[in-house]
């Protein structure tokens, strides 16, 4: 089937709270599977609701929103599972966060409960709670830690999650579709990162249809989630695969050859990832590499310049599939068609996969629509769109208009059938490691350091992917040192966020022009570029004024 007409395979659901997904799901199936641990829906679901009991018995009552802070195990598909059954909505803390952002989101999200990994891939995590600003976890009554009760935060009733997961189950489902489920972070037009809310309903309708638009449904697929759950497209993927009663594959941490075993051992039919952890997952496995049960590897095009990537997967056996989301959409709001030719499968958009979504593009100077083929920016409708920015009304405001689109700050143009291809971002905001980043939420903690006036971010390609290097100018008597610098990042943001290398410049390239001077952060990305492969410690070289 061509263009839309792969659509027309969804069947109508009636799931209005994400517990929806697995209530039904045949209890021998096999579920979830990460590590060593495999779980089946009939053991998920009563841990689901030992955990839901646990977490009403100390105290949580529907509302309450509950910060998540563990790598992907079963565990966080069971906390996440049992916070849905309640009521309780989730901040969702990615893993490599630091203390700055896990208090703010934490304080901003008015949360009442953390469940956190004690440590994680080398980091002391309860230290590091520790040091977060006491004011950020006022509201927290409870904390549960994955082994063993915390000793971190005097006066927090504390709990573990073994001793949480080990008494009765709830009683009657206490969410309503309307309910607060999940909570993402992302980057903004602001340096501070937005938080987005979705509800139960919305959660679950997307869920559906992503089984039904990637064929998972009824149990017969095993869904390899390259991703975290933490972020938009792990959890999307992880809803999607339990939606359909398959089963979910994952390790905590994304290895390529680790992955490429998966593949292999867990006879995977599905795997969703961005292009570059396929591109590192095939120069791990060598050209004779070609897995053998693997249908599709629907993909997210996070970094650009692997070209040719895809005729290289193609010959070993890889079937592309491109796809795109937003937080505020969830991941897999689009995919490409899945008979369509290589260079439209690999393409960055795609046609919505909800029958009742829809896309258009509004002119950039005159905010008129515009038709198939012209550049504008992209919006997005869909009945699964966000609630909204938590504690922001007037950004929400900015970004849905009037008749329900989610103005996306993305440049592309619409296809004669019904798709659409996403160009660019209109501003400056990077992908590092598979997430959305502003650079101005870096700058703004790198001009915090003694004597700097000034920074610019930007993103390099790098052999392990893209990464931010941030060019400063010095005030009087500035003395540069890049250790220094990199020290004082890692203590205040996640790693992944701290720049892998610091050039002081005298000045910015700029250009004046009718709305201003802007940085020219195409010559600094250059200049970084070219620095970076000499390996050079030299300075770059001075900007100017055009």
């Amino acid at each position: 089937m061509a263009g839309r007409d792969w659509r027309l395979t969804q069947k109508k659901h009636d799931m209005t709270t994400l517990y929806d997904l697995v209530a039904n799901a045949p209890p021998n199936s096999p579920c979830v599977r990460v590590g060593d641990e495999n779980v089946t829906y009939g053991e998920f679901r009563d841990r689901v609701r030992r955990v839901a009991g646990g977490l009403q018995r100390h105290g949580l009552r529907r509302g309450d929103c509950v910060a998540l802070w563990f790598p992907n195990t079963v565990d966080w598909l069971v906390v996440a599972m049992a916070c849905a059954r309640s009521g309780l909505p989730v901040l969702c803390l990615n893993p490599r966060l630091g203390p700055l952002e896990i208090g703010d989101f934490i304080a901003r999200a008015r949360c009442k409960a953390i469940v956190l990994a004690a440590s994680h891939g080398g980091k002391d995590n309860l230290a590091l709670l520790s040091g977060v600003d006491a004011i950020k976890l006022a509201g927290l009554r409870l904390a549960v830690t994955q082994e063993g009760p915390p000793e971190c935060i005097a006066g927090l009733a504390s709990v573990s999650l073994p001793e949480l997961a080990s008494g009765e189950f709830d009683g009657e489902e206490q969410a309503s579709g309307n309910d607060v489920c999940i909570i993402f972070s992302s980057s903004g037009t602001t340096s501070r990162p937005k938080l987005i809310q979705h509800s139960q309903k919305a959660a679950a309708a997307h869920a559906a249809d992503v089984a039904s638009a990637f064929g998972i449904q009824g149990g017969r697929a095993r869904v390899y989630a390259g991703a975290p759950f933490c972020g938009a497209f792990g959890f999307t993927v992880a809803m999607g695969a339990l939606a359909g009663h398959s089963a979910v594959v994952a390790d905590e941490r994304f290895d390529a050859r680790d992955a490429v075993n998966t593949l292999d051992a867990e006879r995977i039919t599905h795997m969703f990832g961005t292009n570059e952890m396929l591109q590192r997952m095939l120069d791990a496995a060598g050209d004779g590499w070609r897995p053998q049960t693997l249908e599709t590897f629907a993909h997210a095009n996070f970094t650009p310049g692997l070209d040719t990537l895809p005729a290289r997967a193609e010959a070993q056996g890889v079937r592309l599939r491109g796809c795109f989301g937003m937080s505020e959409t969830f991941a897999l709001f689009a995919a490409q068609p899945a008979d369509g030719t290589l260079q439209r499968r690999v393409g960055t958009g795609g046609i919505p996969i909800c029958r009742e979504a829809k896309v258009r593009v509004r002119d950039l100077s005159s905010g008129q629509l515009l038709e198939a083929g012209e550049h504008g920016e992209l919006e997005f409708y869909t009945p699964n769109l966000m609630l909204g920015y938590v504690g922001d009304e007037e950004a929400t405001r900015r970004a849905i208009t009037d008749d329900g689109f989610l103005r996306t700050g993305d440049v592309g143009y619409m296809g004669s059938d019904g798709g659409f291809t996403q160009l660019s971002r209109m501003g400056d905001v990077i992908r590092i490691g598979g997430y959305l980043v502003n650079p101005l939420e870096i700058e703004a903690v790198v001009s915090t350091y003694p004597g700097i006036s000034a920074c610019q971010v930007v993103e390099v390609p790098t052999e392990q992917g893209p990464r931010p290097v941030a060019f400063v100018t010095g005030h009087q008597g500035y003395r540069h040192d890049e250790p220094g610098l990199i020290a004082f990042l890692k203590v205040r943001l996640a790693t992944f966020k701290v720049p892998v290398r610091f050039f002081e410049v005298p000045e910015f390239p700029v250009a004046t022009g009718p709305n201003g001077t802007k940085v020219l952060k195409r010559e600094l990305r250059e200049q970084a570029v070219e620095l970076i492969g000499r390996g050079t410690t030299d300075q770059p070289r001075a900007g100017g004024t055009r």
